[in-house]
């Protein structure tokens, strides 16, 4: 495995210079942030100069956070238009060589709204569809596609991701523990039933329940990150940890140079532990 981080928490500096940044922290690469957040800007897109997007090629990148909630939308322009940029964001990745783009499920309030609403993402014939639209694009280009779970959103659970997977050969899964350590509380059992399909996972903390949760920095939540990835390597990953930080929301006062340092040395530990017997060890 090896490391990268989530561009986001540099989002007041131009893309190249937060990428320099982060690289020249020690990480081994770093993923690119193409989602408008209420706290961050999207760091590219489909509007990604010629010009920036040759300097990005020459930097290590793992994957893209191509992030839109209406792939799930009933309204159909809408989809059409969240599915024309992902694939953009596709075509983005390929010029700066990233490997996995992932996407989010959204949350579309005439589906339901949160805490594992849709039981049956047969349910969701607009989201899958959609889905289908992109892993065939992905592969085209010689990409993978990855789906989030995300707390409170059409798709969180362990259950319902594997349940879309059926539904959507060759699609993956960006395994993010945080939202997944919030909807079932067994991070070990969500990676060892996901596991088989993940192209790409998160270090990200978290404690709470769907109603009351926070993100949390690193070893301050209840993720077990150790049996996380002892699992996941059990079952063959051996790609991109993410360190993903959004733990200033929920009081973490660092500032962002303090957190792309300090995430590093137990970013780095997991990726290099390797389970020997019944122990991990570094």
């Amino acid at each position: 495995m090896y490391t990268s981080f989530h561009t986001a928490t540099l989002h007041e500096l131009p893309v190249v210079e937060a990428v320099d940044r982060i690289l020249a922290a020690g990480y081994d690469a770093v993923e690119l942030n193409a989602e408008e957040l209420p706290w961050a800007r999207a760091h590219v897109g489909p509007d990604t100069t010629a010009e920036v997007r040759a300097q990005l090629r020459t930097r290590a990148i793992s994957s893209i956070a191509a992030h839109r909630a209406d792939l799930a939308s009933p309204n159909p322009a809408a989809r059409a238009g969240a599915v024309a940029w992902t694939i953009a964001l596709l075509d983005l990745a390929v010029d700066v060589g990233a490997p996995v783009v992932h996407v989010i499920p959204g949350d579309q309030p005439d589906v339901g709204t949160g805490l594992g609403a849709v039981s049956d993402p047969g349910d969701l014939p607009s989201f899958v569809t959609s889905l289908r639209e992109l892993v065939a694009a992905a592969g085209a280009r010689g990409l993978t596609l990855a789906l989030e779970p995300i707390v409170n959103q059409l798709v969180a659970t362990t259950d319902q991701t594997l349940a879309v997977l059926e539904l959507v050969p060759g699609l993956r899964v960006s395994f993010d523990p945080s939202h997944l350590q919030v909807t079932t509380h067994d991070v070990a059992d969500a990676a060892d039933r996901l596991g088989p399909y993940v192209a790409i996972a998160a270090i990200k903390d978290a404690t709470g329940d769907p109603a009351d949760f926070k993100f949390l920095a690193q070893g301050a939540g209840d993720v077990d990150f150790p049996g996380m990835v002892t699992v996941l390597r059990r079952h063959g990953f051996d790609g991109a940890l993410v360190v993903e930080h959004e733990a200033h929301l929920f009081g973490d006062p660092r500032g962002p140079g303090a957190v792309v340092t300090e995430s590093l040395p137990p970013a780095r530990e997991l990726a290099r532990s390797q389970q020997v017997g019944s122990q991990q060890v570094a």
